[in-house]
């Protein structure tokens, strides 16, 4: 399983653990449930719109290949598999 780190307004947040806790449970991994169940949806929605689209002006040539995106901006990669990281280094 991979991790995924995201930041949402504090808003957002409440709102998404209330409904995932209602639909899911009180218990342990109710709000992974939740999420995966969301980004699945988002997925569903943007690979059903996205294929039948041309990519916007300014968007990567690489087509809907994430990882040739991702290549393209190496500044966003994670520094876990030893790649660049757009994070400044912290001062010791």
């Amino acid at each position: 399983m991979a991790e995924l780190k995201v930041y949402l307004s504090k808003e957002l947040d409440k709102r998404f653990r209330m409904l995932a806790m209602s639909v899911y449970g009180y218990g342990r991994g109710s709000l992974s449930e939740a999420a995966v169940e969301a980004l699945a949806k988002w997925c569903e929605e943007h690979e059903a719109t996205n294929s039948a689209q041309k990519p916007r002006d300014g968007q990567s040539s690489s087509g809907s290949d994430p990882v040739a995106r991702a290549e393209e901006r190496p500044g966003i990669l994670s520094t876990e598999m030893g790649e660049h990281s757009s994070a400044a280094p912290s001062s010791s």
